[in-house]
């Protein structure tokens, strides 16, 4: 019903109807009272809830912000931890390379010292061999002087040599056939 209609029936209307117009209005303040608080407290919950999502918002960005910063520190600390890491690989590679280097190097002078070794060492074993078998004249005065030789520089001895074993085997096998029937030495 619109405004105009309203007041034309209440200059036409009886008085029952003025009554019923009456409580019509009163009904209709009340109900439009009630839709104006209904409305004022969703307005309210909605400014009210307005406001919680502005300050979960806020929190919620501060939160970010801070995550964001950790990240970037957490990624300085493992950039960080990477060029550590890289830096004792580079030292690692240069002390590889030295110590190589290095054994190259005492390789070297340890083929270098075997060689002046065995340069001394090739003093023919010949002569020695004769010089420690002097004056075994027979067999029995040789096989003694075998073992006790044998004894003095067999490898498992202190200071003992295997080339010289060798060379006093081939020099006993090579005496003893100079020998003749009777065990004497035979000279040549």
């Amino acid at each position: 019903m619109s405004l105009e209609e309203m007041f034309d029936a209440l200059q036409s209307a009886d008085d029952d109807r003025l009554g019923e117009i009456k409580l019509w209005l009163f009904k209709e303040s009340i109900r439009l009272r009630d839709e104006r608080h209904e409305l004022e407290t969703k307005r309210a919950d909605f400014l009210n809830e307005q406001e919680n999502t502005r300050e979960e918002n806020r929190r919620y960005e501060e939160h970010l912000a801070t995550r964001s910063k950790q990240l970037r520190r957490e990624e300085e600390l493992i950039d960080q931890k990477h060029q550590v890491i890289k830096r004792g690989f580079e030292e690692l590679d240069r002390d590889r390379q030295m110590l190589n280097a290095r054994e190259a190097s005492i390789r070297t002078q340890e083929a270098q010292l075997r060689e002046k070794l065995e340069q001394s060492y090739t003093v023919d074993c010949k002569e020695v061999n004769e010089v420690l078998f002097r004056g075994a004249d027979n067999i029995l005065l040789l096989k003694k002087r075998y073992k006790d030789l044998v004894k003095m520089f067999h490898p498992d001895c202190l200071g003992g040599d295997a080339e010289m074993v060798k060379s006093l085997n081939r020099t006993y096998d090579r005496l003893i056939k100079e020998c003749d029937s009777f065990g004497k030495r035979r000279r040549a």
